[in-house]
């Protein structure tokens, strides 16, 4: 392959012959070989915030390379697609994609994430692909492209699970925002029936809780304020211990993880997910009673409220179970709230079977929730089952289930009209001086005003409830 034309500028880089030290506060990458870079690249991102996180850590390693992010695709020397394999048929979506996006001043078509551990043997059926990387060696990304860039290779995969190596040989983040996250474990061991996530993120693996601290720390001395901990399975959490006293553990759990990051100053608002029922225990919980960082919102999967499917599932659980932690949380921090996720059409599964998640979460009483149509996944125990249920029935469940969750929302949505809600805004809003922000548990809270809230704490009044949304005057 040609090597990508000169720009305005040359910045040289050095990502061979990488030496990794660790520092107290971030991760110092010596120089070896000198590269003139001088293309530009664009990430294409789908998914959860895991590959959202992924994919801004592979954009900084690229910057500190010396690559250039382009304004838009169609400006773009190198494309990334960063993808998610939760859906059905998300290879031929990418490959329909990459069609979409690749055009003449396209050189290089790198591919990496979950897709790719899953359809790994089918990747190099798109002839336009240069490189395939998973989600765990995105730090060798910047040598593959310059091998491409300079002819050394025309195509190459790389699909090792090194797990925490790419920790090690990434940069400090530079860009930091109001809101970061900080992933603290990666894989996981539960191997539900229908998740893919066991075969493309490998094996549960929690990074050292000094990693993370020295991580937090520095994000919120640049100026973040509300951080969000991350990780397949979160709240199993087992990291090496990042100081050990006389009796002291030789790895913290998450709750003891929690309590230490929330001593760093400057944090307003702590979060992490996403959390599995079986991890929860009543340490945990406390922590959301004692910690006033740690905002009173927990994300807790329930898939279904059948035990039966839940059998099936592989969740380690039954619904009376979980329902009785949400009862025991409650009682400890009788402010926090829930969200959840569902998934309806699973194979086996009966209209007795779906009334029971309907009346589930209606006992749970959640503040919002998501639902999702089954969707088999290629390798997983679910897809190979018996009675697998049509697309049509599918589409007729989740409508029923939906409904329900939107009462749900809707009421508690309604619940805090009159009340003073502090609000992070993030965004701009669909109308003039219209603006959107989360309270802490993750409402949209719409107000309007003559100046940008974005990237501040204020105090609002709401006013009104939708649906989805809240909207309110912000207030002195």
């Amino acid at each position: 392959m040609a090597v990508v034309p000169q720009m305005q500028h040359s910045i040289e880089s050095s990502i061979s012959n990488i030496d990794v030290y660790e520092g107290d506060t971030e991760t110092i990458i010596k120089h070896g070989e000198n590269i003139s870079v001088c293309a530009k690249f664009h990430i294409e991102i789908y998914g959860c915030q895991m590959n959202v996180y992924d994919a801004q850590r592979i954009a900084e390693l690229l910057q500190f390379c010396g690559f250039e992010k382009a304004k838009c695709h169609e400006d773009a020397d190198i494309l990334i697609f960063y993808t998610c394999n939760i859906r059905e048929k998300a290879a031929a979506r990418l490959f329909s994609n990459i069609n979409i996006f690749k055009n003449q001043k396209t050189k290089v078509v790198a591919v990496g994430g979950c897709v790719v551990q899953a359809e790994k043997e089918n990747m190099f059926r798109h002839k336009a692909i240069n490189i395939v990387f998973g989600p765990q060696v995105y730090h060798k990304l910047p040598e593959y492209i310059m091998d491409v860039i300079n002819g050394k290779r025309d195509r190459i995969m790389d699909v090792g699970m090194p797990q925490m190596e790419k920790f090690k040989a990434i940069p400090v983040k530079q860009n930091v925002s109001y809101s970061e996250f900080v992933t603290i474990q990666e894989g996981c061991n539960n191997f539900c029936t229908y998740c893919i996530v066991p075969y493309t993120r490998g094996p549960e693996c929690s990074r050292p809780a000094i990693d993370i601290l020295h991580e937090t720390k520095h994000l919120v001395e640049n100026g973040a304020q509300e951080i969000t901990l991350l990780g397949q399975n979160v709240n199993s959490y087992h990291g090496e211990a990042a100081y050990l006293g006389i009796g002291g553990k030789k790895t913290w759990d998450i709750t003891r993880l929690l309590y230490e990051v929330a001593k760093i100053l400057g944090i307003r608002r702590l979060r992490y997910v996403t959390s599995h029922p079986k991890d929860f225990n009543k340490e945990l919980m406390t922590a959301h009673r004692e910690i006033d960082v740690l905002v009173p919102f927990v994300h807790i999967p329930l898939q279904s409220g059948s035990n039966k499917i839940l059998r099936l599932m592989n969740r380690g659980h039954t619904v009376e179970e979980y329902l009785d932690k949400l009862a025991m949380f409650r009682d400890i921090a009788p402010n926090i709230q829930f969200s959840s996720d569902f998934i309806v059409g699973f194979p086996q599964e009966t209209d007795e079977d779906l009334q029971a998640t309907i009346d589930a979460a209606r006992m749970a009483d959640y503040s919002f929730s998501y639902a999702f149509k089954y969707s088999p996944r290629k390798k997983t125990p679910a897809s190979r089952m018996q009675d697998q249920i049509p697309e049509e029935e599918k589409e007729v469940r989740l409508a029923k289930l939906y409904a329900v969750l939107q009462e749900s929302q809707l009421k508690y949505n309604q619940s805090i009209v009159g009340t003073i809600q502090e609000t992070l805004f993030e965004k701009e809003g669909r109308r003039e001086n219209q603006y959107v922000g989360k309270n802490v548990y993750l409402q949209s809270i719409v107000v309007e005003a003559d100046e940008s809230p974005i990237g501040k704490f204020m105090n609002v009044k709401i006013t009104k409830a939708t649906q989805n949304s809240v909207f309110g005057e912000i207030i002195q």
